[in-house]
């Protein structure tokens, strides 16, 4: 008999300890000292704001627990486009990942684009949440790290690992052999 998915949620909070998203259900895939993995397809996502969304594609997530950023790669037509939050070491409890949101966000797009977003609003809550000169320092040095991983398609930047991943989700989730398609 196979063995069936462990449900968890992800819960990001602000640097003051405020909520900013929840992601509801996903499942668990794997998880060591260093990481948790987990995946999802269609999970339901409430913001801060109250707004609601439904997440269109499958993906697989990374949370790194001595690390200062996240990895989602998002199966998508032609590959995998991976989307990266700068965000605090993760922790999980009571079957609940939770982690701090430092606004940056680095983009590796299915045709290997690399992209920094959300460089404003960084600058706003840096002061606004005073996120502190040893945080700023530890932020710059990780995304620099990252961006280096993106590059060279390392750590978490491996497509076939991705729908690999994905694809033992679904498995467990239908209790059967089936393959996964990167669609939509």
């Amino acid at each position: 008999m196979k063995k069936g998915i462990k449900w968890i949620r992800v819960i990001c909070f602000k640097h003051d300890g405020s909520f900013h998203r929840i992601w509801d259900k996903a499942g668990l895939i794997y998880e060591d000292k260093d990481k948790i993995v987990i995946s999802n397809s269609k999970t339901l996502i409430r913001e801060d704001n109250g707004r609601m969304w439904m997440a269109k594609e499958p993906s697989v997530s990374i949370f790194y627990k001595n690390r200062w950023f996240n990895v989602m790669g998002i199966l998508r037509k032609g590959g995998v486009h991976y989307y990266c939050n700068m965000a605090s070491p993760c922790v999980i409890e009571n079957n609940i990942i939770k982690y701090i949101d430092y606004d940056l966000d680095l983009v590796k797009t299915v045709d290997n684009k690399i992209k920094i977003l959300d460089e404003d609003e960084y600058k706003v809550n840096k002061e606004k949440y005073d996120y502190g000169e040893d945080i700023e320092k530890i932020l710059e040095k990780e995304l620099k790290l990252l961006r280096t991983y993106a590059v060279n398609n390392q750590l978490a930047f491996n497509d076939k690992k991705v729908i690999k991943t994905h694809e033992k989700f679904v498995n467990k989730l239908v209790g059967k052999k089936y393959g996964s398609k990167v669609t939509n």
